[in-house]
């Protein structure tokens, strides 16, 4: 059975609502979100922010579980490679999930991300 620890999570619920506050295109906002749920120690904090940005913003579509793990994974890929995630950000979600899901080092998904753009 899977029991939540009691965090804090009231300031990256505040920092969603600015990010989502502002107009950002969809790869911006994707990785914002990823960079504050990295930013968390706790396992939880993707599962929060799916369902705080399910409830909140219901009319808004892929925040699902499994997309916000995808936008932590995104970041901690590409932390230590900003010229490879700015080039990520040229291309779209789907390309970069199919790229990101692959067993590739970031060299190897480096070279799919020039490949597609």
């Amino acid at each position: 059975m899977n029991i939540r620890k009691p965090a804090d999570y009231s300031q990256m619920l505040s920092a969603l609502d600015q990010i989502m506050a502002v107009d950002l295109p969809q790869m911006e906002l994707y990785t914002e979100i990823g960079r504050l749920v990295c930013a968390r120690p706790e396992k939880g904090a993707a599962v929060m922010a799916a369902e705080y940005l399910s409830t909140r913003y219901p009319d808004a579509t892929g925040f699902s579980l499994r997309n916000l793990r995808r936008m932590r994974l995104f970041c901690q890929t590409y932390a230590d490679a900003p010229e490879v995630l700015q080039q990520a950000m040229e291309s779209g979600w789907t390309q970069n999930v199919a790229i990101l899901e692959a067993e590739l080092t970031v060299s190897e998904k480096a070279w799919y991300i020039q490949a597609v753009r």
